[in-house]
C-alpha cells in the first residue's frame, strides 16, 4: 500500500505525570482552509522542562498539548493555499482572530482579543477559547497537530513565514521564545546604539535579549549568578558580568551610564522579585522596563510613587513577536553574527525520543536553549 495522509500517523510528546515523558500515536492531522500541516524539524523547550517536573499547565497547555515553537517543511496545504508542499517556514506561536484592533494594528498574537484573559479568573473555560492554540485542532476538526512537539503540526497561515533559502533551521528556530520575543522588546524599547542596557534573570529569553541588544550597538550589562550561563553571556560579548549579591552592584552598573545615572532599558527575564527589584533600581529616570519572565500569577509590590512616578519609570512587557516585526527579525536572524550567537546560547539538541533527558537538562539550568528533533 503506497503511503497516503490516510496512512500516516502522527507521533505527539505527552507529558502523562510528573517526571515522566511518553511518545503516543495519534491520527494524521486534518487540514482545513487556511492552515497548512508541517513536518516539524526542530520544535525548541521552552516552558516544558517547568510542566515536566511540576506537571502544572497554563492555559493552552494539557499532557497531551505542548510546544508552540518551531520550523519545519509544509507537507500538505489546502486548497487555494499560497504555500506550497516543500516550502520551508517559521511558525509563530499562537492563532489569532486576525480581525481584532491588536491584529490590525500588526502586535503581537498572544495578545489578540479572541483570547480573553479578562475572562479567566470569572470562571471562562480556556477549553473554549478557539483563538489560541487549543483552537487549531477545533476549528480543523483534527485529532491531533495543534502543538509543536510533534512529528506533523497544523499551523494557521497568517502564523507562518517562508525562511529564505540560506537560513537554516537551526538559526531560524531561534526566532520564538529567544531572539523572537525579544526583538519585539527591543523594538518597543527602543534600543539603539549608545544605550547601556541591563539584563537580569538571564535564562534562554535573557541570552536571547542580550544578542539583540547587542545587535543594536547597546551596551549589555547582566546581573546574573549561575556560572554556566554566566560564561555564555561572556561568550556573546556582554560588557560585564555584575553578581547582584555585590554590596557594589549599583556602582558597577552605573560605571557604564556616566552622568545618566542609571541604565537606559531592563530586560527582566525570570519574574522573580529579586531580579525585579534590582532592574528598577539600575535604571536611570526616564528608563524603560520590559517583562518576559513570570513565576505563575503572583503579585509584586511596587511603590507607584518612589519606584515609578518620581523617576518616571516605564514599565511594559510581552509575550512574542508583533505581527509588524516578523520580516525585521528574519533580516536579524540572517545576519552573521546574530547567528554565531545563536550557535552559542543554542546549547543542546535531542531527539524528541530522548525529551526527558532535554527537560532534565533544562532543569538543571546549565543549559541556553534546548531544541527537540521530533523525526528522531
Amino acid at each position: 500500500m503506497p503511503i497516503t495522509s490516510s496512512t500516516l500517523t502522527n507521533t505527539v510528546l505527552t507529558i502523562p505525570a510528573p517526571g515522566e515523558t511518553a511518545l503516543k500515536e495519534k491520527p494524521y492531522p486534518v487540514c482545513g482552509p487556511g492552515f497548512v500541516i508541517i513536518d516539524v524539524a526542530i520544535a525548541p523547550v521552552c516552558n516544558e522542562a517547568r510542566i515536566y517536573r511540576d506537571h502544572q499547565f497554563e492555559w493552552h497547555d494539557s499532557p497531551e498539548h505542548l510546544g508552540h515553537e518551531g520550523v519545519g517543511t509544509v507537507a500538505e496545504v489546502a486548497a487555494g493555499s499560497r504555500f506550497s508542499v516543500g516550502d520551508r517556514v517559521i511558525v509563530f506561536q499562537g492563532n489569532s482572530c486576525q480581525e481584532c484592533f491588536v491584529c490590525t494594528q500588526g502586535l503581537s498574537p498572544t495578545h489578540c482579543l479572541g483570547i480573553p484573559y479578562e475572562g479567566f479568573d470569572d470562571g471562562m473555560a480556556p477549553q473554549d477559547v478557539t483563538a489560541g492554540l487549543l483552537g487549531i485542532e477545533k476549528v480543523n476538526g483534527s485529532e491531533s497537530g495543534g502543538f509543536a512537539m510533534a512529528r506533523y503540526r497544523l499551523a494557521p497561515e497568517h502564523m507562518i513565514m517562508t525562511l529564505p533559502d540560506d537560513l537554516s533551521f537551526e538559526h531560524a528556530a531561534a526566532g520564538n521564545c529567544t531572539l523572537g520575543c525579544t526583538y519585539t522588546a527591543a523594538e518597543e524599547t527602543g534600543v539603539k546604539a549608545g544605550d547601556v542596557v541591563i539584563v537580569g534573570g538571564v535564562g534562554f529569553i535573557g541570552l536571547g535579549a542580550i544578542v539583540n541588544a547587542i545587535y543594536r550597538g547597546a551596551t549589555v550589562v547582566v546581573l546574573g549568578r549561575n556560572d554556566y550561563r554566566m560564561d555564555l553571556c561572556r561568550q556573546l560579548g556582554v560588557a560585564a558580568v555584575i553578581d547582584p549579591d555585590d554590596d557594589d552592584w549599583l556602582e558597577q552598573i552605573h560605571a557604564f551610564t556616566g552622568d545618566r545615572g542609571g541604565a537606559d532599558v531592563a530586560f527582566e527575564c525570570s519574574g522573580a522579585p529579586y531580579y525585579l527589584d534590582r532592574c528598577f533600581t539600575g535604571l536611570r529616570r526616564y528608563g524603560s522596563l520590559f517583562s518576559m519572565g513570570f513565576l505563575g500569577s503572583g503579585d509584586y509590590t511596587v511603590s507607584i510613587l518612589n519606584t515609578v512616578m518620581d523617576r518616571h519609570i516605564s514599565w511594559t512587557g510581552g509575550h512574542d513577536v508583533r505581527f509588524r516585526d516578523r520580516d525585521g527579525l528574519l533580516r536579524m536572524l540572517g545576519d552573521a553574527a546574530v547567528q554565531r550567537n545563536i550557535d552559542i546560547l543554542t546549547t543542546h539538541s535531542f531527539p524528541m525520543s530522548e525529551a526527558s533527558d532535554a527537560f532534565d537538562t533544562g532543569l538543571t539550568k546549565n543549559c541556553g536553549k534546548i531544541y527537540l528533533r521530533p523525526a528522531e
